[in-house]
């Protein structure tokens, strides 16, 4: 059974399948049912895994975004 360490997410109490409390650092745990419905609530998060890095923005030239809004504004000539 596929394992992952978890913690609470912050300012969330929920006890561990078996009732016990969290550990400060988290507890590596079988991803069961009742797991995966903490994860799917928000209610404990993945340790050490980092966020999606938010795509970087792609600069465009802007005389040719001023050429394409000249030639909407004129029906495309």
């Amino acid at each position: 059974m596929l394992e992952k360490k978890l913690k609470l997410a912050p300012g969330r109490t929920v006890p561990m399948e078996d009732g016990r409390d969290w550990p400060e650092g988290g507890a590596t745990v079988p991803v069961t049912l009742y797991i995966r419905r903490r994860i799917a609530d928000g209610d404990l998060v993945e340790v050490g895994v980092k966020a999606p890095a938010a795509p970087v923005p792609t600069t465009t030239d802007s005389n040719t975004n001023d050429d394409a809004a000249a030639k909407a504004k004129n029906g495309g000539k």
